[in-house]
């Protein structure tokens, strides 16, 4: 898939080392949102290795890496996961994007095509996205693609090791502006 700026495309087994040295770079930035991932690169081969295996089973692809047309960066990442067949099928969607490439709509222009291709190519009807309530650029990003908020989790007191609070936002097909 691709937009101005970017080439979006599933992980590949080369990717490994790419992927770790994102999460590298970013792991203090991304460290009050997202679970801290293993700086193994081995790590980052098996998670590409079982996300082509998911695509290959479910014929859907979960996982877009978003590359930078002018150059050979990976810009974000972008993830459909937990697929339902219920009435409408939906899927949650989440996203990082690169420190350098934050606050330029690389983010919202990625987001936005897996947006677009989950209802039109894969024919979901249904997005959840979850965001912890802090992070103020995810829930206008997610604003301006038409998601609404439709809960909060709040964190339960002696879990808060294993447990963010999180504002979960929905969008349905023909919702998006």
């Amino acid at each position: 898939m691709t937009t101005e700026r970017l080439i979006l495309r599933e992980p590949e087994n080369s990717d490994a080392r790419t992927l770790r040295d994102y999460y590298r770079r970013n792991a203090e930035r991304f460290a009050p949102w997202e679970p801290v991932r293993p700086d193994d690169l081995q790590f980052h081969a098996q998670w590409i290795e079982a996300k082509r295996a998911e695509s290959r089973r479910s014929g859907q692809a979960s996982v877009f890496l978003a590359y930078a047309k002018e150059a050979p960066d990976l810009v974000a990442v972008v993830t459909l996961e937990g697929f339902t067949a219920e009435d409408p099928p939906g899927a949650m969607l989440s996203y990082t994007v690169d420190g350098a490439y934050e606050g330029r709509g690389y983010a919202s222009e990625a987001v936005e095509r897996v947006v677009r291709h989950s209802f039109e190519e894969l024919g979901l009807g249904a997005l959840s996205a979850y965001y912890h309530p802090d992070n103020a650029r995810s829930a206008k990003l997610l604003e301006r693609l038409g998601f609404t908020i439709v809960g909060r989790t709040p964190v339960i007191p002696g879990f808060e090791r294993f447990m963010r609070p999180q504002v979960v936002a929905m969008l349905r097909a023909g919702a998006t502006r």
